[in-house]
Order: C-alpha cells, then sequence, then structure tokens
C-alpha cells in the first residue's frame, strides 16, 4: 500500500491507495502551522482506521509540505552568518538591477535574508581557470567564524568566488566551521549550488541556511512520531519542487529544494491525467486555503525552469522580476500567489479593496468556521453567494455559520466602502480572481502561448469554484475537473519518482565534445554512486541529460535536452536545430549562423516508482438518475438565480446538464456557471464546456 499526505496552511490531506484491490482512501484534516506534524499523524491514523491497516515498514510513505514556503512568505527564518571572498561583503546587498515594475522608481527592494552585520569576509582567492591565487588564511577564517558566533548566529552560509570550479577553501571552511557549528547547520555553495553565477549561488545558500532549522526540527518531530507509530524514518519521502521525492536526509542536506513542494505535486498528477486523456495543451490550476498555484503541461510533459524568485509578489520561475529572492534549482515551472480561500479581504488606506496575501489558515479559519475569526474570507463570500452548503461542508464533517460571515463582510468591507451584502462579496470575489489571473497569464502569456489554445485543468479544495469564471476571462472554452479534486495534489504524491539532480558549469562551446563528454562522464558516474547508495535496481533506474545553452555573450540560457548519455557527432545537429527553434519560440528569433555555448551541463538520476491506476467512474445504468437532490439560490454575475444542486458521486457517466449549476463532492464543490454545460467521462472527470 502507499500513503500520501500532504500539509497545506489550512488543511492536512491524506490518500491511502491499496494497489492489490485498487482502492483509494482519503482523510482531511485542519492543519497546524505551529505543529504540523500533529495533523500528519493524526490524518494518518484516520486513514490506516478506516482502511483497517497498520503501517509497516514495506508501505510508501509520502509527504507534502508547506513549510519552507510558509517560512519565506511570513519570514520565520533563522538567523544566518555567511562567509564571502574578501571584498564581495556586499554581494547580496547588489543583487541584480531588475524591478518589478520596471518604471516604478519609489519600489523598495527586498531586504536580503542575510542582513549585511552578518555577513564576513575571509581571505582567499580562487581564479576562474580553478587556480589557488591566494591560499585560504586559516586564522583569520576562524576569527571570523567565532565572530559570527559571537552574534547569536543559528546557520552558517559560505559562498566563495569560483567554488563551484575548485571548492577545496569552501570544504575547508565547513570543517572549520564545525568546531563551532552543527555540521548540519552548515551549507557551502559547492554543495547546494554548484554552478555559475555567484549572486544567485550565494542567494540560494542563504535560502537553504534560513530555512534548514524549521526543516531539520520538523523532519525530526516526524520521525518521533513514526516511531511511536512502530514505524521507521526509512519508508518516508519527501517531495521537492524538481518533481521528485528525496529522503529525509536530503531534504536536511537541501531544505531548499523544498520550496514548492506541495504544489509539485499537483502538477505531477495533472501530466499523468493530461498524458491518459492524450491532451496536449493543459493550464493547471490549483486553489487551496492558503494560495493559488498555476503550471503548464505540454503534451503530457511538465515544464521545468532552472530559476525561481521566492518571497516576492509572486513564486515564479523564469526570469527575475527582483521581487523576492533568486534561487537556482531544478524546478517544476509553477506560479504561486497570495489567493486561496482562506485568504482575508481588506480595505486599505485608499479606500481600495484587496483580497491577500494574508491567510486566516487554518487556526481561527475563515469567519464562517465558528473559531473565533472576525475577518472576512474568499470562503466567507463563497457561503453568503449560496456557492457552498453550511451544512455539506467537507461532508458535513465542519458544519458553517452564515451569520458570522454577514457580521465579518458587514463590517469590515461593507461599512468603510458604503456598500451591500451581496455587492460586497461579489467585489471581493471579482478582486480574488484578478489576483488569480495574474498567475494564468503568466504562465501562460508570458511564455508566449496562447491561452485560446488551452484546456484548463482546475483542482485544490477551491479551484473548481472559481474554474469557469477564469476560464472565461481567459477565452478558455473547456475545464476539466478531475476525480478527487480537492485531494488532487496529494494524489499526485503517489504519482512521483525518486530522483537527484546534479549539475556542473562546462562553459565550452557545443563543439568540444570530448571535454564536453568528460563532464558527463562525471555526472553520470555520481549518478551512479547514488543509485548504488540508495540499492535501486538496474531495471528501476533511469537517467536525463540535459544542458544550460546560449548563443555567445548572452547573458541567459535555455535548458534543453540532450538525447543519449554522450554528445557524439550524430546529434549535435540535432541539438543545435532543437536549441534554435526553442530560442525562436522563446524570443522570437533564432541565430543559426551563431555557435552555441553551453554553459551548464545537468543530469537527472531517477528510480522509477509503480504509478497508482487512475479508478474507473461508476457506470450508472439508471440515466433518470442524474444525481439531482435539491435547488438553491446561487448568485451570479450581479443575480440571484434558482440553481441545480448535484452530488458528484451520483452522476452517471455520460450525463450531459445545462448550467447554471453546483456539483458538491466532500473534499470540494464545483460551479457550472451561466453559458456553460457539463459531461462526466468514464475516469470520472467532469467535462465543463462554454456554449459561447
Amino acid at each position: 500500500m502507499s500513503i500520501a499526505i500532504d500539509t497545506g496552511g489550512t488543511f492536512t490531506d491524506v490518500v491511502f491507495y491499496d494497489e492489490h484491490k485498487k482502492v483509494f482512501m482519503s482523510a482531511k484534516i485542519s492543519s497546524n502551522p505551529d505543529n504540523p506534524e500533529i495533523p500528519f499523524i493524526k490524518g494518518l491514523n484516520k486513514v490506516l482506521e478506516r482502511a483497517h491497516r497498520s503501517l509497516a515498514a514495506r508501505n510508501d510513505l509520502i509527504h507534502g509540505t508547506t513549510i519552507v514556503t510558509n517560512a519565506l512568505l511570513e519570514g520565520k527564518t533563522a538567523k544566518v552568518g555567511l562567509l564571502v571572498t574578501r571584498g564581495f561583503r556586499d554581494l547580496l546587498e547588489i543583487g541584480r538591477q531588475h524591478r518589478p515594475n520596471l518604471y516604478d522608481f519609489t519600489v523598495g527592494r527586498k531586504s536580503p535574508l542575510v542582513s549585511r552585520d552578518c555577513v564576513r569576509e575571509v581571505k582567499e582567492r580562487i581564479t576562474s581557470e580553478k587556480k589557488i591565487l591566494q591560499s585560504l588564511d586559516i586564522d583569520d577564517a576562524e576569527n571570523q567564524i567565532r565572530a559570527l558566533k559571537k552574534n547569536n548566529i543559528e546557520v552558517l552560509a559560505i559562498a566563495l568566488l569560483f567554488s563551484f570550479l575548485n571548492p577545496k577553501h569552501e570544504k575547508k571552511l565547513g570543517k572549520l566551521a564545525q568546531k563551532v557549528f552543527p555540521k548540519k547547520y552548515i551549507f557551502c555553495s559547492s554543495q547546494i549550488s554548484p554552478e555559475f553565477r555567484e549572486y544567485e549561488r550565494t542567494s540560494t545558500t542563504a535560502i537553504s541556511a534560513a530555512v534548514a532549522p524549521r526543516v531539520v526540527n520538523y523532519l525530526q518531530a516526524l520521525e518521533k512520531n513514526l516511531k511511536k507509530e512502530q514505524s521507521n524514518r526509512g519508508i518516508l519521502q519527501i517531495m521537492h519542487s524538481g518533481g521528485g521525492t528525496l529522503s529525509p536526509d536530503e531534504a536536511e542536506r537541501y531544505p531548499h529544494a523544498l520550496i514548492e513542494s506541495g504544489p509539485a505535486a499537483g502538477l505531477i498528477g495533472a501530466s499523468h491525467l493530461a498524458k491518459s486523456l492524450n491532451l496536449k495543451k493543459v493550464l493547471a490550476f490549483d486553489m487551496g486555503g492558503t494560495t493559488a498555484k498555476a503550471g503548464m503541461i505540454l503534451k503530457g510533459k511538465l515544464q521545468f525552469s532552472q530559476e525561481y524568485e521566492v518571497g516576492g509578489e509572486f513564486h515564479h520561475a523564469g526570469r527575475q522580476r527582483g521581487s523576492g529572492h533568486p534561487i537556482r534549482t531544478p524546478m517544476i515551472d509553477v506560479v504561486e500567489c497570495g489567493a486561496g480561500a482562506g485568504s482575508i479581504a481588506w480595505v486599505d488606506r485608499g479606500g481600495h479593496l484587496k483580497v491577500g496575501p494574508q491567510s486566516a489558515g487554518a487556526d481561527p479559519g475563515p469567519a464562517c468556521y465558528g473559531k473565533g475569526g472576525k475577518n472576512p474570507t474568499v470562503t466567507d463570500v463563497h457561503l453568503i453567494l449560496g456557492r457552498i452548503s453550511a451544512d455539506a461542508f467537507l461532508g458535513g464533517e465542519l458544519p458553517l455559520y452564515p451569520r458570522h460571515s454577514e457580521e465579518a463582510i458587514m463590517q469590515n468591507i461593507c461599512k468603510p466602502l458604503k456598500m451591500t451584502l451581496k455587492k460586497a462579496a461579489w467585489g471581493i470575489l471579482s478582486v480574488a480572481n484578478a489576483n488569480m489571473l495574474r498567475i494564468l497569464r503568466l504562465i501562460s502569456v508570458a511564455r508566449g502561448h496562447d491561452p485560446r489554445d488551452f484546456i484548463l485543468m482546475a483542482y485544490g479544495g477551491a479551484g473548481p469554484l472559481h474554474a469557469t469564471e477564469l476560464a472565461v476571462k481567459m477565452s478558455i472554452r473547456h475545464v476539466i475537473i478531475p476525480p478527487m479534486a480537492g485531494l488532487f495534489s496529494t494524489l499526485g504524491l503517489l504519482f512521483a519518482d525518486t530522483n537527484k539532480d546534479f549539475v556542473k558549469t562546462a562553459m565550452l562551446p557545443l563543439t568540444q565534445r570530448a571535454s564536453l563528454n568528460r563532464i558527463l562522464f562525471r555526472l553520470i558516474k555520481q549518478a551512479d554512486a547514488w543509485f548504488e547508495k540508495n540499492s535501486i535496481p538496474l531495471k528501476k533506474r533511469k537517467i536525463s541529460i540535459s544542458g544550460d545553452l546560449r548563443y555567445p555573450h548572452q547573458n541567459y540560457e535555455l535548458n534543453l535536452p540532450i538525447p543519449g548519455k554522450i554528445i557524439s557527432k550524430e546529434n549535435i545537429q540535432t541539438i543545435q536545430h532543437r536549441f534554435h527553434d526553442l530560442h525562436a519560440r522563446t524570443y522570437g528569433y533564432s541565430a543559426p549562423q551563431e555557435k552555441i555555448q553551453v554553459v551548464n551541463l545537468r543530469l537527472r538520476a531517477a528510480k522509477l516508482n509503480p504509478k497508482p491506476i487512475w479508478p474507473k467512474h461508476y457506470y450508472s445504468k439508471n440515466t433518470s438518475d442524474r444525481g439531482q437532490f435539491k435547488t438553491r439560490h446561487v448568485f451570479f454575475e450581479g443575480k440571484e438565480l434558482e440553481c441545480q444542486i448535484y452530488e458528484r458521486s451520483h452522476l452517471p457517466t455520460g450525463i450531459k446538464i445545462m448550467g447554471p449549476a453546483i456539483i458538491q463532492e466532500k473534499e470540494s464543490t464545483v460551479l457550472v456557471g451561466l453559458r456553460w454545460s457539463f459531461k462526466v467521462d468514464e475516469m470520472g472527470n467532469i467535462n465543463l464546456r462554454s456554449s459561447v
């Protein structure tokens, strides 16, 4: 059996899969941001009890977490000390000259994760040819380390110039620092991000250090609780941002890899579903309690990026916008913003209505939860507008209180803006949708794609409620709501492989095959060592190679898969042709007459894990059973309409119904908008289609 647990800001979701019976079971528990291991264990026990099973060492336990994302968004990071080469103390302060708004000269820069008083210089220098120009001054280095410790530094980051080419001095500093700092709280850039560009490498290392205590403490708490359940840490695998899983030990060594742990799982599930349905172009949209996420799937394949920005206006891949902290690591291309079902609506000093990024979270949660929350949220709006049921939320396990929602909206929005209740609620919904439209445009239009050519796949607890309204704004006419939509990211964890990424900077022309292949051989050797260390059978091993390529004198690269395990005479032409084509699609032009430079070579080693079989939808031969059980008034586009309410589990395969309608299931609710119809396919997907 396999168990997947996804901890979000509002709920912790659990999915149990029995590979012999092909049966799925689930549980949903309120999250505990201060002690996330508590709902983890509670949800685990709940689903095991339902399945009448116990946790054994041979079981797979896969976990997605938002602990790193939340730490960066909330600024709850450790105090980090940084050692740099003499003369580079202001590296993080200077950064790049990127601005989120090019012509806004008043915009403030994001403060570095490491303040200047916590940065110390060491006497050493390595050249761009890997040569030691100045040996590391040991006495000076020890003094700088002790000075940082006296400054109450919790975690140490080390980022020296050209250490990605020659890590000798960083390794020496790491050993010296172990006299003062715990080994698990020392991070060298040559370990975290051994590649070209010192600012991004240093920023990535600082991010890893800043979140390390949160990750280490959390995983140790999980280990302690799993031992109580007569299990062991070895069965636990953690989802990372690159679309695979890693062991807890690796997660502690590379904590930055967990930044988009949860959203990555949802996109993995979406890519497998898109492939099974033979969908060519899909925009995946995930809206949970705290954030909304969007990603792109082309021909069933996920899109990846080597660059990412965290802690800013958006968490997003691709070229930096300058509003957050850059990070260099292979990640699924996903854009995230602070717009979830628990996002708080508020009025700023200028009298403008805002939604998020603050969230009511799990405690106290939206006002309608009746747990003492006083701020209006997107969930409160849906309740007021009749889109969710007060007595059927989470299958009736969590009753909602409309009166609390009304009071919160009236007090915080209606009074300051002099609006009626329904108008204020509609305004909140419109602003929330506008926030989410920005990430859908960033992942599509900003990447050079026409959203009209795509199908929108919506999931998460709140995604299906917003899907048709967002699709209209994006001119998308086909929306798919997958089975178990409210647990879809958790389901995606079960489709993940275990993998490890390796990288080496080359800075060589593509035509220098011998030198490039020597680098590839070293990467393959590292991958083989990883396979052996983890006792991965030959038949489950897979190696994928790619390169970060550019034309000479360019400042940005494009990542391109490289066929085979070596660069041969035969495939050089293939690589050249594919790069020119990729450059033209990305930037609108190519230069076939130019040479191609290989900046980095990358290798992904993967252990291929067994995948669940998508469950087929129950087929009802009684076509008169349309699943409808009542009606209620629902607010649409400024007016209230009597709306049919359906139970998703009762909808027979092949049935087609015109909207407006509401489709309820335990973990989510689907809104079928005006001028939309829906049809259920054999897999249980709800296909929504626009009639205009």
